[in-house]
């Protein structure tokens, strides 16, 4: 009878593991934030009159933050240029759903890319980030 029992346990064991749910990062409890534009998902994208374009996002998590990298030729330093991973040229925490980019950041004729992160229990052991997808844009050579 306690074999029985035992193997009848050990058979449940089996089909328990194997049907149930794999475990979850925790990072898949988590919305990534969206990105609502300027932008197209493909480079060079659309074009701004403007170089100080809104831009708009759907925020999430407790911090969030706006990233903006130029991808034109001859702004990149020697170690971003071997890395193939540009620094952004503007990094700014923001609150609400849209940014307005300051005067002084994008250039005419430049060619760039943004993204939003939103961070969930930020300064926590369980510090968890999430990235948007990427949106392309270029100001137009006479923006202003």
């Amino acid at each position: 009878m306690k074999r029985l029992l035992t193997g009848l346990l050990m058979v449940l064991f089996i089909v328990g593991a194997a049907t149930a749910p794999a475990f979850a990062n925790w990072s898949d409890y988590f919305e990534a934030p969206v990105i609502v534009g300027p932008g197209t998902d493909k480079a060079p994208g659309q074009v701004v009159d403007t170089l100080t374009p809104e831009l708009q996002y759907n925020g999430v998590g407790q911090r969030t933050d706006v990233l903006i990298y130029d991808d034109s030729a001859g702004t990149l330093t020697l170690a971003e240029q071997v890395s193939k991973r540009p620094g952004p040229i503007l990094v700014c925490r923001v609150q609400g759903s849209s940014l307005k980019v300051p005067a002084g950041v994008l250039l005419p004729g430049h060619n760039y890319h943004w993204c939003v992160e939103s961070t969930y229990a930020p300064g926590s052991k369980s510090e968890c980030t999430k990235s948007s997808t990427l949106l392309y844009f270029s100001a137009a050579r006479d923006a202003k």
